[in-house]
Parts: C-alpha cells; structure tokens; sequence
C-alpha cells in the first residue's frame, strides 16, 4: 500500500504542461491594410509630437520642419532604391497639390469670415455689390 501512495505523489509533483489549443476566432489575422493602418496612425503620432517639440523651441517653425523633412528623405534615399523614392516622392507631392483644397477647407479658420473686413490675408474683402445706399 506504500507503494501505491508513493507513485500517486510522484505524479503530483512533476509539472506537467498542459496544451492549449487558441481556436481561429482568438486569432487575428492582420492584412496589409491593418498594417497599413497601423503603420499611418504611428507616422501622424510622430508628426504631432514632432510639431508638439516645434512650439517649445526657439527657433522658426519653418526651419524645423525644414529639418524633419530634409532627414527624412535624407533616409528614404539611403534605405530605398531610387526608383522607388522617385516614384514616392513624385507621389506625396502629387496627392498634396490635388487634396490642397479639400485640406484647407476642413479649416475653420480658412471658410470662416472675419468680422473686420478682411481675409486671412489681411485683404479687403470686397463688399457686396448688390447692396444699394436708398
């Protein structure tokens, strides 16, 4: 009887690992648009903390992103081939001038008027012709 109760706690003290099994529905498949995805929210969390660091300093916010934007390409030759920077950078500048407008008018402070006569620019913005003095 000894020996049937030390077999039982040789079994209990070894560690045994049990297999577990993750069914298809705990696991996500990512695409290469959830990539994508991933990868753009991460790029605009940089711009905004890059532009955050830009209002701390003391130098021009032109000249700073000057920076950001000089490095950046400076790393896209290094680690692209040249066609496909080409390809990207024609790219970026093409999608930037044809969505210009569209960009600027989501701004409240371009579609919006001002109270004094004036646009953004500081010109006179001219006053409505159909008005009469009777």
């Amino acid at each position: 009887m000894s020996d049937f109760k030390d077999k039982r706690t040789k079994k209990n003290k070894s560690k045994i690992l049990e297999f577990k099994t993750k069914s298809l529905k705990e696991q996500k498949i990512e695409t290469n648009q959830d990539i994508w995805n991933k990868m753009d929210s991460y790029a605009k969390e940089l711009v905004e903390a890059f532009d955050e660091k830009t209002n701390r300093e003391n130098i021009d916010r032109d000249h700073c992103f000057y920076l950001f934007h000089y490095r950046l390409m400076q790393k896209m030759m290094i680690k692209m081939s040249y066609p496909a920077f080409k390809y990207y950078t024609r790219s970026v500048s093409r999608q930037l001038l044809e969505h210009h407008k569209e960009f600027m008018n989501s701004l409240d402070e371009w579609t919006s008027t001002s109270d004094d006569g004036q646009d953004d620019f500081g010109r006179r913005i001219e006053a409505n012709k159909n008005k009469t003095l009777h």
